[in-house]
């Protein structure tokens, strides 16, 4: 149980977080005043990424750990 929850929830928290990202970007792009086609994700934007990079790595720890714990079965 505490494996599935590990893995559920770092899923979820890396979801979440990757969700957010893209409305960033594309909140980004409607701002733009001569217009875009699609949303980019900006990954070398380290102003507003330094936000997300934490919450990235909780996650990816959650699912590291849940995965381990599968593995030492």
């Amino acid at each position: 149980m505490k494996t599935t929850l590990l893995l559920v929830s770092g899923a979820l928290i890396f979801g979440v977080t990757f969700a957010g990202w893209y409305l960033l970007n594309g909140f980004a792009c409607g701002m733009n005043p001569t217009g875009c086609r699609g949303v980019t994700l900006h990954w070398g934007d380290w102003e507003a990424l330094q936000f997300f990079v934490p919450t990235f790595l909780l996650g990816l720890g959650l699912m590291i750990a849940g995965g381990w714990r599968i593995l030492k079965r």
